[in-house]
């Protein structure tokens, strides 16, 4: 993606506005407690993952990713981290409780999530290349290089 095309700036806003949307979840429910109302299953399901502090982990956690994507800072680490959250929300609000509110919620969370996958998974070169050497996290600077195509080296 070349920077200063179109897509360049669209990628940069979605990064932006999902940051933004959860920063702002994770922190209103930080702040306040609130649990938003969801009928049916959906919420006695809700209430059974706040019972076992799952939801409120997952808000925490949305603090943290949201953060990460608005300040640009190992952006695709926190969109893999909030990749679950995003898949549970999309089924939870599309399939099972599928209310107005659930149905504009649900996919956006998995579309924002899945299209900035999709821009930034050139960074995951490496987790689907079929052979690896082993290679320590503070050397990681040398996937990047040919050093590796010829054997590890330690310099």
């Amino acid at each position: 993606m070349t920077r200063g095309s179109t897509s360049y700036y669209v990628i940069h806003w979605i990064r932006l506005y999902f940051g933004a949307h959860l920063l702002f979840s994770g922190v209103r429910y930080a702040l306040t407690g609130y649990v938003p109302m969801i009928p049916g299953i959906g919420g006695e399901w809700v209430q059974a993952n706040a019972d076992i502090y799952l939801y409120q982990f997952v808000k925490y956690l949305e603090i943290l990713t949201g953060a990460m994507l608005l300040f640009n800072r190992l952006p695709l680490l926190a969109l893999i981290l909030e990749f679950p959250a995003s898949v549970n929300i999309f089924w939870l609000n599309t399939f099972i409780v599928a209310t107005p509110r659930q149905l504009f919620t649900g996919p956006q969370e998995l579309f924002l999530n899945g299209i900035l996958l999709l821009a930034y998974s050139g960074w995951m070169f490496a987790a689907v290349k079929p052979k690896l050497e082993p290679l320590w996290i503070w050397n990681g600077r040398k996937a990047y290089t040919s050093e590796l195509d010829r054997g590890y080296v330690d310099k």
